[in-house]
């Protein structure tokens, strides 16, 4: 099973410090960007001054923002390998521009749609992007409450993986939220190849035991 920590930073020093602990462990890190609204936990946000993150990694963004439009092209600048955007909602205006950010790109696009929207409604944002753009994947929520960590573990997502490779079964599916050893299993049982893990790693001491237990379920 691939893993990827997720980062839930509070400020750019809290960033640096916790992708610096996964030097040797992990290439891949997923950093949360949240607004406090559609992302309910404010994070720290990328302004328009140049920063730096340490190199070594292949960065991907999660953009948990209504200001999605303002970001995605500060995380595109950053060196973001993947981002993935929360579609609930989009107008098909929107869908449109939200592809036009990855044209010429070879960046992945990652398409989430929230546990409160039926599976329809994903399948139905998948296909419009997956017909348009072969870079894409699908992130699943594994929780109900976008933004935060620690938060239960949203069994429902796991009928939502089954129908989306039923569905779409060449498209790479990875189940972001409550990770831990049995949720894990149960995501990679269910179809996924991907899960991003955060509050199970960081905060604790064993860092790389955690991390390579999960690598081996």
């Amino acid at each position: 099973m691939q893993i990827t920590p997720a980062i839930l930073p509070q400020s750019y020093t809290e960033l640096n410090e916790k992708i610096n602990l996964l030097r040797g462990l992990s290439s891949s890190v997923q950093i949360d960007l949240c607004d406090g609204v559609f992302g309910k936990t404010k994070t720290w946000l990328p302004d328009e001054e140049k920063i730096y993150l340490p190199q070594g990694f292949d960065y991907e963004f999660d953009v948990m923002m209504f200001s999605w439009k303002i970001y995605i092209p500060i995380c595109i600048s950053l060196g973001a390998r993947r981002i993935v955007v929360h579609v609930d909602n989009f107008t098909e205006e929107e869908c449109y521009r939200l592809l036009s950010y990855f044209e010429n790109t070879n960046i992945k696009l990652g398409i989430s749609v929230s546990n409160d929207t039926s599976i329809e409604e994903h399948i139905k944002y998948i296909r419009f992007f997956s017909e348009k753009n072969k870079n894409i994947y699908v992130q699943v929520m594994g929780i109900r409450n976008i933004g935060a960590q620690g938060e239960f573990f949203d069994e429902e997502c796991l009928l939502r993986i089954k129908e989306i490779k039923k569905n779409f079964g060449d498209v790479v599916v990875q189940v972001d939220g409550s990770m831990n050893i049995d949720t894990v299993r149960k995501v990679k049982d269910s179809g996924a190849e991907i899960a991003v893990v955060g509050s199970y790693l960081f905060g604790h001491e064993d860092i790389d035991t955690r991390l390579n237990s999960l690598k081996e379920v």
